[in-house]
């Protein structure tokens, strides 16, 4: 797989150089018919306070979507084999969402002798893709009203739900927001001001 590296606060060695290309070609028999599902990914490596953190970013052109794996140790092999393997993970759920057979599960016709993935970029070169790519779609609506609270309260509400976010109206200032769970254990929150 073609990638670019960016580091910061990090000298690669020639040895973690060679490990990583060596992971990162690990996809590639993922990709061997669909050598431009993905394009070329680009490679974050940063130290801080001990801890490296690899990032890879990629750009799924049949989805116009965007994968992003993240991992943080503090062994920089252990890190890279963490975020390659997630990679892994991810272009494998992609290829199995544009599988013929699970596209014509959601009810879209597939002529399982052609690809199924749709380009919506606009490049310069043929498309060589007809089928019209797969929206995830609705399982389920739920229907609530916002309830007026404070902050604190919203934390307890979310976290006695087991939930990764709440929505409510903020008694301070009557405003809707979102409170959510960050990747580092801590919470975020989100103000729409009307």
């Amino acid at each position: 797989m073609e990638y670019k590296v960016f580091t910061k606060s990090v000298e690669l060695s020639e040895a973690n150089k060679n490990y990583l290309a060596k992971r990162m070609s690990k996809p590639d028999h993922l990709l061997k018919k669909q050598k431009d599902l993905v394009s070329p990914a680009d490679v974050r490596i940063t130290k801080e306070r001990g801890i490296y953190k690899v990032e890879i970013t990629t750009h799924v052109k049949a989805l116009s979507k965007i994968i992003k794996v993240e991992e943080r140790s503090n062994d920089l092999y252990e890190a890279i084999d963490k975020v390659t393997d997630a990679l892994e993970r991810k272009i494998r759920e992609i290829k199995t969402r544009l599988h013929p057979k699970n596209l014509s599960d959601k009810g879209i016709p597939v002529n399982p002798k052609e690809a199924v993935l749709t380009r919506t970029d606009n490049l310069d070169y043929e498309d060589e893709f007809s089928e019209k790519p797969v929206a995830p779609k609705i399982a389920r609506v739920k229907h609530h009203d916002l309830t007026i609270m404070n902050v604190e309260e919203a934390i307890l509400q979310m976290q006695l739900l087991g939930h990764s976010f709440f929505v409510f109206r903020d008694s301070t200032n009557d405003a809707v927001s979102v409170l959510y769970e960050r990747k580092d254990g801590n919470l975020g929150l989100l103000v729409f001001n009307e």
